[in-house]
């Protein structure tokens, strides 16, 4: 549900001004903001148009259905600058009960301290306003969408589902006394053409199939839906002690599963179960970023055809990590290790298999040690940070 958004707060410089969305006209620029902004940058990779657009879609967005927002635009005379969006989650204050509102979406056209100050500002006085105590972002909209703003590994592009953005952000919010919350980090594994295992993990996936209670199989794609719930399922007790933690919703996994669909191959998605019952679970997704690359974000009039061979012909050389959880009651337990590897193992051999030569995994939060253990068995590098900043009101 979206709340009517407030008034703003009074401009930080005369010549700027920051005011709600209000139009469609709004819209479409609050969208296109990001496409301006890093047009031409090195690392930038624009998403899907159609995705974004989406995911400010509350008949798309299923999370949007417990969370109120307003979404601010910076102008200085009619060009727009910067963007901004205020949130109340509901499911997080429920959860956390700290009274935390969010920020997210911030963007700049361009270096520009002055309009990040002004757009933080005024999601302060609008989430005050909504009885908030603090401000932690960035968030778009929760910590299961885009997390964190990007403050190293700008020279490499993002993944999907991944955020993107400038060193100046980061100076920018720390000026206006926003301190660090969490970091979390993104790490790179590159495969060899002929795939090899690392000597430790190989050592644990034979301790894996030499325990007859342990077991491995990939995606059903004939139960493709109760495999989706499943693993939400997973992933939703694996990290309900994690910081900053709020659960997929009932109508969020229903519709993860219908976007999830066209993207996921059935060795995609590896559970491991221990005594029969399903305990841990990886999934991979092809870097979209990648595939629409050059396009601009749009599949009209030709990016459909484009998008599409790349896709079915040439085949992503890159995919994601963006889920992977182990049930509470095996964590600390070396079953619980060996189900995590294997699982690991199984889903890096498959995507190498399809093609892939590399992966990445994210985000790890930077207390999580037991994730931390398994990537160091990969020695894979971590080769970008995301922070999360707060501040009280």
């Amino acid at each position: 549900m979206t709340t009517p958004p407030q008034p703003a707060a009074a401009s930080c410089a005369a010549a700027l001004r920051v005011t709600p969305v209000a139009s469609a006209a709004d819209r479409a620029a609050f969208l296109d903001l990001p496409y301006r902004a890093y047009r031409g940058q090195p690392g930038w990779r624009a998403p899907l148009r159609m995705e974004r657009a989406a995911q400010l879609d509350p008949a798309q967005n299923k999370g949007l259905a417990n969370i109120d927002h307003a979404l601010f635009l910076a102008r200085r005379g009619t060009e727009v600058v910067g963007r901004i969006a205020a949130i109340v989650n509901h499911a997080h204050i429920e959860i956390h009960q700290d009274g935390t509102g969010h920020f997210g979406f911030l963007d700049t056209l361009a270096p520009d301290p002055e309009a990040v100050s002004a757009l933080i500002a005024v999601a302060s006085n609008w989430l005050r306003a909504q009885g908030m105590t603090r401000i932690r972002g960035p968030f778009s909209f929760s910590i299961n969408e885009e997390t964190g703003l990007l403050i190293d590994g700008f020279e490499t592009p993002p993944m999907i589902l991944m955020p993107h953005g400038r060193p100046d952000y980061a100076p920018a919010l720390e000026s206006v006394g926003l301190v660090k919350a969490m970091d979390m980090h993104a790490f790179h594994y590159a495969f060899g053409e002929a795939y090899t295992m690392p000597p430790r993990v190989r050592r644990l996936v034979d301790a894996f199939h030499a325990e007859p209670a342990l077991s491995i199989r990939p995606l059903d794609m004939r139960n493709f839906k109760a495999d989706i719930a499943l693993i939400m399922d997973l992933f939703n007790d694996a990290w309900a002690e994690n910081w900053g933690f709020v659960p997929f919703s009932a109508a969020q996994i229903e519709a993860m599963a219908s976007e999830l669909k066209p993207l996921i191959h059935p060795r995609s998605l590896w559970i491991a179960s221990v005594g029969g019952e399903p305990a841990a679970f990886t999934l991979f997704l092809p870097d979209i970023n990648e595939m629409a690359d050059g396009l601009d974000g749009r599949l009209l009039p030709f990016g459909w055809a484009q998008l599409l061979y790349r896709l079915k012909i040439r085949g992503p050389r890159r995919a994601r990590l963006p889920l992977a959880g182990l049930r509470r009651k095996y964590h600390k337990s070396g079953r619980g290790l060996l189900a995590m590897a294997g699982c690991f193992e199984a889903a890096f051999r498959a995507q190498h298999e399809q093609g892939v030569r590399e992966v990445e995994a994210s985000w790890v939060l930077e207390v999580n040690r037991d994730l931390l253990k398994l990537i160091t068995l990969y020695d894979m590098s971590r080769y970008k940070t995301y922070r999360v900043y707060e501040k009280p009101l």
